[in-house]
């Protein structure tokens, strides 16, 4: 059983004629004198299913069985970095249990690849406001909740009366170990008390199940971009992309041989093979997201709380593409066709928020495509009145603003002019068609920052009625730091593409990429709280240091594949080194907290069919490996990058909300 807040409690027959405090001092002092002292039933409850955007609470009770299970210095100091980690081990060691389904799929795609597809996200209506709960309640503004009770120091072989309010509610022995109580109220103060022969073992008054909502908006940082819920499934065949055929515009290119692994089940005239799979799929939104991560570590660790979440992390979103402007992000989703729901949603996630919060019906935030003309300062209206109102903002924005894409552009990816179209093809991805900036531009480029910001919280007060001290900001990680060090460089030969051998393209070729990377994270994050007025968490960074993207291992010493190095085949594909893809574990616990291209290209796999090419991958060539790992999240924070990033943001949680870290040993 899980830790539960005891409540306030009354001894059995201490009705009778004096006082309460009196009575309970003399029996204080008899059992004292007696060596013993004997002590008073206590009724402990939880809320049954806390995080309830998963919708099947066997979910979250495996969770809050393995949270508790977590030594007390794990659950106060980094709960969402320990969960994490044992998540995953169980995963490797396929011992997670029934409520995740079959343990080989799982030691192969992780955990969230068994909850994905029963969240309180629905891709077809494009948010959470339809989805019901399984006692028939809306997800957002719910009004009632089960809750687990039970009563320590229970006398063995009598019948206990469960009273909510006065009103019997259930009937059990006395020393079951937890006993369901339905429909509950939430964040309006009921009384539970417990009976046995007709007198009352113990009471509970004033006790509520508190409401918190947490909404999550920002960039690919946010969205857990470069982790898909559940990881694609790469087979053993190859193809070798690069010599399959040139881009427009070239002839003559000749490369070294690269066989590639093909998703399972690929078809050219049809598909490119069973894909990735994310809880929002145009914008790589994933559970692995630190602010979602947060929000579920509050709830393990808040007995009496109904956390209420609601995600709209996008990547590639900027302050005014993406929050507040529409922002297509990936376009590989189906959009509304007659009598078929599609998927397609580019509208800002302000709007998004605003369609789950306000009450049907929704006219004026179901608008799922950009318009001719829009301007959210006159478009967007706030509702009349929130289902709920929300409590805290989750936020990461910015790095996109300053162009910190751009600057990846710049850093990572060979000069040569021998790739020169397929070096543009990459920028154009990450970087919206502009051409790649130094540290020094995006530095720069910070001044621009207050301005957006400026606007950003006016548009969170007068929309979402937010004030400045209900937003937490992240800062970003150190993505180069070795600990000692930086990762290397070299203009040719394997130095320098540590994590990123999949494609020559893909390179640290300047010895200044990793003090200047180093230096421009620092300056980025003491900059950024001097131009809001909210609350920015940063010291995560310092954690990152000795994970850096190039570094090699897992994290428990084994040697198993680590990915640092890209699975080289033979030409049928049936000898592979140094592994075979589909031996690939996306989340097993490794000792860099950053998807490196080769992660990037075997987990998500985002592929794409150019233009000019009939509809046929073959015909794409060599772009496609660079397809698959820019668009596939190379160079974001791994699942343990987030679960670093989520402890900080849970630290400041704790402290807007009021809630203490646990201060106990879980039984």
């Amino acid at each position: 059983m899980s830790r539960m807040g005891v409540v306030r409690t009354e001894r059995s027959g201490a009705r009778h004629a004096g006082s309460r405090a009196s009575l309970c001092a003399v029996v204080f002092g008899l059992a004292m004198a007696a060596g013993a002292a004997e002590a008073a039933p206590a009724i402990q409850w939880e809320v049954a299913n806390r995080f309830p955007l998963f919708r099947n609470e066997d979910h979250f009770r495996a969770l809050a069985g393995l949270y508790a299970d977590l030594p007390l210095a794990d659950r106060q100091n980094q709960p969402v970095m320990a969960l994490e980690v044992e998540l995953e081990k169980r995963a490797d060691a396929r011992q997670l249990g029934k409520a995740f389904g079959d343990p080989a799929t799982i030691w192969r795609f992780g955990w969230a690849s068994a909850l994905a597809r029963s969240t309180c996200f629905s891709a077809t209506n494009r948010g959470h406001w339809g989805c019901k709960l399984a006692n028939g309640e809306d997800y957002v503004g719910a009004r009632k909740s089960d809750i687990l009770a039970s009563i320590t120091e229970a006398p063995a072989g009598r019948q206990c009366q469960w009273l909510v309010n006065g009103s019997v509610a259930a009937t059990a022995a006395c020393d079951t170990a937890q006993i369901r109580l339905t429909d509950i109220p939430i964040g309006t103060a009921f009384t539970l008390s417990v009976k046995a022969d007709g007198s009352t073992l113990a009471e509970a008054p004033d006790q509520t199940i508190r409401p918190i909502t947490i909404l999550g908006m920002g960039d690919s940082f946010a969205s857990g971009e470069g982790n898909p819920d559940k990881a694609a499934v790469l087979g053993t065949d190859v193809n070798n992309f690069q010599e399959s055929s040139h881009l427009p515009g070239e002839s003559g290119w000749r490369g070294r041989l690269r066989l590639y692994p093909l998703r399972y089940k690929h078809n050219f005239d049809k598909s490119f093979g069973i894909g990735a799979l994310w809880i929002n799929q145009q914008c790589h939104r994933s559970l692995y997201s630190h602010q979602l991560k947060a929000a579920l570590a509050l709830a393990l660790e808040a007995p009496h709380a109904s956390v209420t979440y609601l995600g709209y992390g996008c990547t590639g979103a900027e302050v005014f593409e993406g929050l507040l402007g529409y922002w297509v992000a990936r376009d590989d989703v189906p959009k509304d066709r007659p009598g078929k729901a599609g998927q397609y949603d580019a509208s800002p996630q302000v709007m998004r928020a605003l369609r789950d919060l306000c009450p049907l019906p929704l006219t004026g935030y179901n608008r799922f495509s950009p318009p001719a003309h829009f301007s959210w300062d006159t478009d967007l209206k706030r509702c009349a009145a929130f289902k709920r109102k929300p409590d805290i903002l989750l936020l990461s924005i910015g790095g996109n603003d300053i162009g910190f894409s751009r600057v990846i552009a710049g850093e990572a990816l060979a000069a040569s002019s021998n790739f020169l179209s397929l070096r543009r093809t990459a920028e154009r991805l990450w970087i919206k068609g502009a051409g790649p900036i130094t540290f020094q531009d995006a530095t720069a480029a910070e001044s621009s920052l207050a301005e957006r910001y400026r606007v950003l919280a006016q548009a969170f007060e007068r929309l979402l009625g937010l004030t400045a001290s209900q937003v937490i900001q992240t800062g970003y990680p150190q993505m180069l730091h070795t600990g000692s060090g930086t990762c290397p460089h070299a203009p040719s030969g394997e130095a320098g593409t540590a994590g990123m051998d999949l494609h020559e393209i893909f390179r640290i070729s300047k010895p200044t990429t990793g003090p200047e990377s180093v230096t421009f994270v620092d300056g980025l994050n003491s900059k950024i709280p001097t131009l809001v007025g909210w609350q920015v968490v940063s010291d995560f960074a310092a954690a990152f240091k000795g994970h850096a993207l190039c570094q090699p291992g897992m994290a428990d010493g084994s040697n198993a594949p680590d990915g640092l190095r890209f699975p080289i085949s033979n030409p049928t594909g049936q000898r592979w080194t140094p592994f075979s893809p589909p031996a690939w574990q996306a989340y097993r616990p490794r000792q860099r907290w950053f998807v490196t291209p080769n992660d990037a290209f075997l987990a998500a796999n985002t592929m794409r069919t150019l233009a000019g090419s009939g509809g046929d991958p073959h015909m794409n060539g060599r772009a496609q490996p660079v397809l698959a790992a820019t668009l596939s999240g190379s160079f974001h924070p791994n699942a343990l990058g987030q679960a670093a990033m989520g402890d900080g943001v849970l630290k400041a949680l704790r402290q807007k909300l009021g809630l203490p870290a646990p201060t106990a040993p879980a039984p």
